[in-house]
């Protein structure tokens, strides 16, 4: 059986996962005997996921010939790369360093000459902030489904590279997090997050009570994976990227717009997103046969 159908065999990403995960843990666990983690009750539950993940290369040759549970079986990194982004986020303080806010506020000034988070306030009418948020909530379904948009149009390798060179660029993000712990500007700054809209800014107000944590801002892990989608949505052909281009752009505007990221942690998502690419490349050339 080929790899194109699939085989009882981790895929690279899913090494990257399990280790990834593994780290993380080992930290929090240190982390719960030297300063009490509350959040340590989420080593059981990484074990729990490492050994699905061992599990899943055995499933996946049951259903070798079913598409879609094929797919699903083969894209388990993807929500994994989410319990990670929570594992990051019980360790930001680890190293019990200030918030780095500050410095990152006065790069942005170094940068550019003012301050993009405070340039945007200004200008914060309805409609754009539901096109902003719009495009926020757009990345989850972008990534999934330009997973299985590579999966149907260039198989196994083609899913596999894809989210391989996400877990490179999430994980260097990740790290980081703990390195360089930043609030983000919607806690360095006060009111300066976007009132106005309808359906999406009620939507993305229940992901920022529900899904993120404060931490977590340097670089941007989010600019990171759309700078990745991006390169890959080319790959995926001209309609495809006619599609994500658009969406990934207004995306990482929004993460300044909406006070979720300085303009300087998206600067450096995107150049974390293009140094994954390469190095990608390089740990795949002999471990995915059919990649190009």
């Amino acid at each position: 059986m080929n790899q194109e159908s699939g085989r009882a065999k981790l895929f690279p990403a899913e090494k990257l996962i399990i280790l990834s995960i593994s780290f993380f843990s080992s930290i929090l666990l240190v982390d719960y005997f030297l300063r009490r983690n509350r959040e340590v009750f989420l080593v059981p539950v990484s074990l729990a996921i490492i050994l699905v993940f061992l599990y899943v290369p055995q499933i996946r040759q049951r259903y070798a010939e079913n598409q879609a549970r094929l797919f699903l079986l083969s894209a388990l990194t993807l929500p994994g790369y989410a319990y990670l982004y929570k594992l990051a986020g019980a360790l930001v303080q680890f190293l019990r360093r200030p918030w780095q806010d500050e410095l990152l506020a006065r790069l942005d000034l170094a940068i550019f000459g003012f301050n993009p988070n405070l340039a945007l306030s200004g200008f914060q009418p309805a409609w754009l902030t539901e096109l902003m948020m719009f495009s926020y909530l757009a990345y989850l379904p972008l990534v999934a489904g330009l997973a299985y948009v590579l999966f149907r149009s260039r198989g196994q390798a083609g899913l596999q590279s894809y989210a391989f060179t996400l877990g490179l660029a999430y994980l260097t993000c990740f790290l980081f997090f703990i390195l360089v712990p930043a609030s983000s500007p919607r806690f360095y700054f006060q009111g300066l997050a976007p009132e106005g809209g309808l359906i999406f800014r009620r939507l993305m107000n229940l992901v920022e009570t529900s899904a993120q944590y404060r931490g977590g801002s340097f670089p941007s892990a989010h600019c990171a994976a759309g700078t990745v989608m991006l390169y890959f949505s080319l790959k995926a052909g001209k309609k495809v990227a006619l599609v994500v281009i658009p969406l990934i752009i207004l995306f990482f505007v929004s993460t300044v717009y909406g006070q979720y990221h300085y303009a300087v942690d998206v600067l450096a998502g995107i150049m974390v997103g293009l140094a994954a690419i390469p190095v990608s490349k390089m740990v795949l050339r002999d471990r995915l046969p059919g990649l190009k």
